[in-house]
């Protein structure tokens, strides 16, 4: 059951698809954020583990974080915080 992450070329979107069967992958991915077809199938790292079963820090620190990628409830938390931000400043308090 393969995990493939994506990135919408249209909203730069980031996300990722489970597929139950690695035969029946649909050739046009849709993005969850604005339905586009744009997406671009990206390499994920690896999850890495050391011999005692723990994650091996040296190799994570390693690699460098990503941008966070906001999903719909944070993204209308932002516009509506934008929105109260430029009524305050037109209008005062």
């Amino acid at each position: 059951m393969p995990i493939y992450e994506y990135r919408c070329t249209d909203c730069n979107t980031r996300f990722d698809k489970l597929f139950l069967n690695i035969k029946k992958i649909p050739k046009k991915i849709i993005c969850p954020s604005c339905e586009g077809i744009e997406v671009k199938r990206i390499i994920s790292a690896p999850t890495i583990h050391s011999g005692e079963g723990g994650v091996d820090m040296e190799a994570l620190q390693s690699i460098e974080p990503e941008k966070k990628v906001f999903g719909r409830k944070e993204l209308k938390a932002a516009e509506e915080k934008k929105r109260q931000i430029k009524e305050e400043a037109l209008y005062g308090d």
